[in-house]
């Protein structure tokens, strides 16, 4: 009987095995965190596939992925399967959306249409209109807070700081089993873990977004330290409007590995104009290349996540009756800023002005 018992007791190890590395994995969008999680997935796990398309997907068929982190310029090129439509892959058994909340629509509607409501979800976005998107044409869906960087340089070619890590989750607890499936797959390439707290963990990442319209707003040319400290104090109080905002709704801090904890953040509030300069500037040195700014900026689109990070926290405030000076501003001047053609950053002084006018306004 215990033979038979441990012959049954190996099968089944053996068979979810086969079915972990069998799963077909399609990563939808091979921009900058697309392409980065593929890279380092694909070196550890053979059934994963990139969507990628246009000149994009021509260079990475032709020449695989060139993925470099900091100075390393010449690394050798990833080998990675790539298809330009699902309709070239049968058997898909999950698909790993990262595009931006504004393309996710279109997007959400392709997969349903083509694989119906069949594969696993995987939604990597920031924000959380993809909470109300996806479930309405899916099932089994898992959401993600991804704590990472990476851009692209050209077609094929992209950028990282380094591996950081993903959170993966749903806003109800449900899907438990299928959640921790995926991260155990994605863990592969990338630190993943899960969590039974994840509003909590993306209201903190989405705490961190908020500098994203900051950094795309303002000019990356500060003339001087008077610039650099005015930089800061919008950044840090930014940062603290929406921790108040964040905290007001209900919602705990979740502490994200590698990143500064609330607590260190209100104490700069104390810092003097010498110190916060000089770890800003140590600080700052990728700010201009998060993921609203290559779009804005460096792709001179006029699509942005501004509505789904500054202007959520917004509308989040006004229910609250929270008044945001800060953010309120920088959401008002990028709604206006962010349609011109071709965009131009604004400076420092500019932004810093019209937000201690809304603060006078506000005492007055």
């Amino acid at each position: 009987m215990f033979f038979i018992i441990f012959q049954l007791y190996i099968l089944t190890i053996i068979s979810e095995v086969d079915t972990f590395n069998t799963l077909r994995i399609v990563i939808y969008g091979a921009g900058g965190i697309g392409a980065t999680l593929g890279g380092w997935l694909t070196q550890g796990y053979d059934n994963v596939y990139l969507l990628a398309r246009g000149e994009n997907a021509k260079v990475l068929k032709t020449n695989g992925l060139i993925l470099y982190k900091g100075n390393n310029n010449n690394p050798e090129p990833i080998s990675v399967k790539i298809i330009e439509d699902l309709n070239e892959l049968a058997n898909i058994d999950v698909v790993v959306i990262v595009v931006k909340n504004y393309d996710l629509e279109e997007v959400a509607m392709d997969i349903s249409k083509k694989l119906g409501d069949k594969p696993i979800i995987v939604g990597l976005q920031n924000g959380f209109e993809n909470q109300q998107i996806l479930p309405k044409y899916f099932r089994k869906v898992v959401y993600g807070v991804i704590v990472q960087s990476g851009w692209r340089d050209k077609p094929g070619v992209f950028g990282t700081r380094g591996k950081g890590h993903l959170i993966l989750g749903t806003p109800y607890n449900e899907n438990q089993e299928i959640v921790e499936k995926i991260a155990k797959i994605l863990n592969i390439g990338i630190r993943t873990r899960t969590t039974q707290e994840f509003q909590d963990a993306a209201h903190s990442k989405l705490i961190l977004n908020l500098s994203n319209s900051t950094f795309t707003l303002i000019s990356s040319d500060l003339k001087d330290d008077d610039a650099i400290f005015m930089l800061w104090n919008i950044f840090l109080n930014v940062y603290l409007e929406g921790i108040e905002v964040v905290k007001a709704a209900g919602y705990i801090e979740y502490k994200l590995r590698g990143l500064p904890s609330w607590k260190v953040m209100e104490s700069g509030k104390n810092f003097d104009k010498t110190i916060a300069v000089n770890n800003f500037k140590q600080n700052i040195k990728y700010s201009w290349l998060n993921s609203m700014a290559q779009d804005i900026i460096h792709r001179q689109k006029n699509q942005s996540e501004l509505e789904s990070l500054t202007g959520y926290l917004v509308k989040l405030a006004d229910s609250l009756n929270i008044k945001i000076p800060y953010n309120r501003v920088i959401y008002e001047l990028s709604k206006v800023q962010f349609k011109k053609t071709p965009y131009q950053s604004l400076p420092v002084e500019m932004v810093w002005k019209k937000i201690n006018d809304s603060l006078n306004k506000k005492q007055s």
